[in-house]
């Protein structure tokens, strides 16, 4: 990952980057190890979570919940999902 990544990744999980998403808490709780039927972020492969943000933004992911996080996702570029999986990555 390129330096800075996880500091980039932490405003964007974290306050949203000013607008750029939305802070992964408010959905996966303070925690982000889940919250009732959104699961939890930590504890996953940054592959895993890099393809799945991808796979959301370009609606090849498709499920009960999934809808919900296309606005979520509408912005980000390919470098900030994969700051926000290095991110998510350190709090293990």
């Amino acid at each position: 990952m390129p330096t800075g990544s996880i500091k980039k990744g932490e405003g964007l999980a974290t306050t949203g980057g000013g607008g750029r998403t939305v802070a992964c808490g408010v959905c996966h709780g303070a925690d982000l190890k889940g919250l009732g039927p959104v699961p939890g972020l930590l504890g996953r492969s940054p592959s895993y979570q890099v393809r799945q943000l991808f796979d959301l933004k370009t609606g090849a992911r498709k499920g009960v919940w999934s809808d919900l996080m296309k606005s979520v996702v509408a912005n980000l570029s390919e470098d900030e999902m994969a700051s926000i999986a290095a991110y998510l990555a350190s709090r293990q």
